[in-house]
């Protein structure tokens, strides 16, 4: 996977644009992202002159509770109730207008260095105002607005927010209701270093070797100075600060905390403190980004400067600050944050919290509504055995993008990386109706460079893997799509396809019957737009392909002949067994009379009680044994020999009454007796290649887990000739349908 090494990547900001997001909203692309719940983001750190809280974005955060989501089952539906009481209205009509008369005290914008109040502040409604944004004195003592964080002071926050070695790049987490700060402290190593210094036993014998003949003054003055270099180039002047720490405030759902926590730390918490130790370690940058912040701190307290001016003041200086800021935003807006830390060398850092592209099932009734999402199960990260691999696409997987392909190439084309043109001409080569395998073998090139760009794309929410596009697959409306941005939606569409039925009209024609999309089409010469068309439709969530899963189903005249075989095999062993058995015996009687004969005479000493009551045994359990196989050759030779019929499934014998069919749930962890019910199915088979076929796809595709659409693309078959084999096994196999 390449390396983004830039922060102005031109995907970065997208999903946090207003005007972009409107847009997704009405074709229905954008994919419904949890709300992050975060409040705000703290830097803390620990010197010499003890713990220090230096800095935390936004400057007076919110402390309003999260709004609850809906859920899946009946919370789906935001509009007011019908029935509305009148005076309850004029009572909110009224209050609303008494506080419009108020004068707006305190409403200072963090953007306007002179203190009044702008326009955009003032309309917003999300927008708060900095309260004690200005320095005041409470009973004598001078109170500063920044030592507060919501209604705690900074003083007790840094003690806390400072933890022992013990946690040193561990999960810690500590709950003040409702805010929960989470963080991945990193300490300084024990012997005063950021990191691990490189091994230099190679130069040290090198050197021995060249100085052999030297005195030991001189080569422990050589060494001292290797020392003091090496001390200046890793920066070992860090002024004292033996820890820091990025903290994360949250206010979440108490039903969603644990796994909103879980994904903030894992994909931006600790990814930041790890990276901001690297910077730490290379240039000290940490600390000298932090002394800054203090010592502007500091001088802002002394002249009682207003906080929102000293913070736009440490925003325009700290490259360290302005990243935190970014990340904020970025992850405020479910966005993806690409930041750039002043470090020597530089820190290119990108962070996000994966949304999913599609569902694989639906929401429970107490889980999250995610309407708008994809639904369908086909995983374009599983590899050919099934294997869940993340880190590779599925060559036989498409490219779908998530917005028009030339707005993507403009805003690629903005940014001139060593990327730019090879993510350009994978957008022109990719098609959502082939496969990367296809593109490669087409276009002729590398296959895995194209599987590469193409996740590149798929990380920067771009685009997203998908089946081949056909017009002989079927294609149904999906059951997750949002009704509700219907009307917004079918303006888009006008917009897109002027001359195509309305949005409403091709939907309600999917929901009939369901059948090959190329009926839809007025002609053979509309499939590329109707298959444009439709790839929109996936885009937004509102269609999904309607894919084909099947099981071995083993009708009673396979499970009789399996018996049959079965049975006859083991009587024809028992036979050979008995008939061994008696070899044995009369062998061992004449070797046993012979070498008695040899050994005396006269000998007749009677058997003692132990071993005439083991003879005894001997002789009762053979003579079971011997009536049991009688029985049960007897009981086979009343049963009717199995018939091979061209229909099992309508074999109605009345020896196959009291037998039921059979599924083999998964083929590839076949029992004994499962392995010979298909192998009595593919010795039916008189065609070769007919049968060859039968027992390759057994394994592979008759489990209910990988579609038969996907059949023709994994084998490099012709899609007909592989839909005119699978009508062989109609017979043999239970079909469903879903998405």
């Amino acid at each position: 996977m390449p390396r983004q090494t830039t922060s102005s990547f031109p995907f970065r900001g997208l999903l946090g644009n207003i005007e972009s997001q409107q847009q997704d909203m009405a074709t229905g692309a954008a994919a419904i992202a949890p709300n992050p719940g975060l409040s705000a983001i703290a830097l803390v750190i620990r010197s010499r002159d003890g713990p220090r809280f230096v800095f935390h974005y936004p400057a007076r955060p919110s402390n309003k509770p999260p709004e609850r989501e809906p859920r899946y089952s009946t919370e789906l539906d935001t509009e007011p109730s019908i029935e509305e009481d009148e005076d309850d209205s004029d009572d909110s009509d009224l209050e609303e207008n008494l506080y419009s008369s108020l004068p707006a005290l305190g409403k200072l914008d963090l953007n306007e260095s002179d203190g009044r109040p702008s326009k955009k502040h003032q309309k917003s409604s999300h927008a708060e105002p900095p309260i004690g944004d200005d320095h005041y004195d409470e009973k004598g003592e001078h109170v500063v607005p920044w030592e507060h964080l919501f209604e705690f002071p900074t003083a007790d926050l840094e003690s806390i927010l400072t933890p022992s070695r013990a946690f040193h790049k561990k999960k810690f987490e500590l709950s003040l209701d409702p805010l929960t700060f989470v963080t991945y402290p990193i300490h300084i190593r024990e012997d005063g270093q950021w990191k691990k210094k490189k091994s230099k036993k190679s130069k040290k014998v090198k050197k021995e070797s060249d100085e052999a003949t030297g005195s030991g003054e001189g080569k422990s003055e050589g060494g001292a100075k290797n020392s003091s270099g090496d001390a200046s180039e890793d920066g070992d002047d860090h002024g004292g600060m033996t820890m820091f720490n990025v903290v994360f405030i949250l206010n979440l759902p108490k039903e969603e905390e644990d796994e909103r926590i879980a994904e903030i730390y894992e994909h931006i918490i600790k990814k930041l403190n790890k990276a901001l130790k690297h910077a730490q370690a290379s240039s000290n940058y940490v600390w000298k980004e932090s002394e800054m912040m203090l010592l502007m701190k500091e001088k802002a307290r002394e002249e009682r400067r207003p906080m929102s001016w000293l913070w736009n003041e440490i925003l325009l200086k700290s490259t360290l600050a302005g990243a935190i800021r970014d990340v904020f935003n970025a992850v405020s807006n479910n966005d993806i944050a690409t930041v750039r830390l002043g470090a020597s060398p530089l820190v290119d850092l990108s962070l996000q919290i994966p949304i999913p592209a599609y569902l694989t099932r639906y929401p429970g009734s107490d889980e999250r509504a995610m309407l708008g999402l994809l639904l369908t199960s086909a995983n374009g990260l599983v590899n050919e055995d099934s294997s869940e691999d993340p880190t590779r696409l599925n060559k036989h997987f498409a490219l779908l993008l998530l917005d028009d392909g030339e707005k993507i190439i403009t805003e690629i084309q903005a940014d001139n990386t060593e990327l730019t043109a090879p993510l350009i001409e994978c957008i022109r080569l990719c098609k959502p109706t082939l496969s990367f395998l296809q593109v490669a073998q087409t276009q002729n090139v590398e296959l895995n460079s194209l599987l590469v760009l193409a996740q590149h794309l798929i990380y920067w929410r771009r685009a997203m893997a998908i089946p081949p596009l056909h017009a002989r697959e079927m294609y149904i409306v999906s059951p997750n799509c949002d009704s509700r941005k219907l009307p917004a939606a079918n303006t888009a569409w006008k917009k897109a396809f002027p001359l195509a039925p309305s949005l409403p009209g091709y939907l309600a024609a999917l929901s009939a019957a369901p059948r090959p999309y190329k009926t839809f089409s007025p002609s053979k010469n509309h499939r590329p737009t109707y298959l444009d068309m439709l790839a929109w439709a996936i885009r937004g969530g509102w269609v999904t392909p309607l894919r084909t899963f099947a099981w071995i189903l083993v009708w009673p005249e396979i499970l009789y002949e399996v018996q049959y075989q079965l049975k006859a095999e083991a009587l024809e062993k028992a036979k050979n067994a008995t008939s061994s058995e008696q070899t044995s015996s009369t062998s061992a009687e004449s070797t046993d009379e012979s070498g008695a004969e040899k050994k005396s005479v006269n000998s007749d000493e009677p058997l003692s009680s132990e071993q005439a009551a083991e003879n005894a045994r001997l002789e009762r359990l053979a003579m079971k044994l011997a009536e049991d196989a009688a029985k049960f050759a007897a009981e086979f030779e009343k049963m009717p020999k199995p018939v091979a019929t061209l229909h099992p499934s309508t074999n109605s014998a009345p020896h196959l009454k009291a037998l039921s069919p059979y599924i083999i749930k998964d083929p590839h962890k076949a029992s004994h007796e499962e392995s010979l019910y298909i192998a009595t199915y593919g010795n039916r088979f008189t065609d070769p290649k007919i049968k060859d076929c039968w027992f390759k796809f057994c394994s592979k595709y008759f489990n209910g887990k990988e579609a038969l659409e996907m059949i023709c693309l994994q084998e490099g078959m012709k899609r007909k000739e592989t839909w005119s084999i699978l009508m062989h096994f109609q017979e043999t196999i239970m079909i469903c349908k879903h998405w």
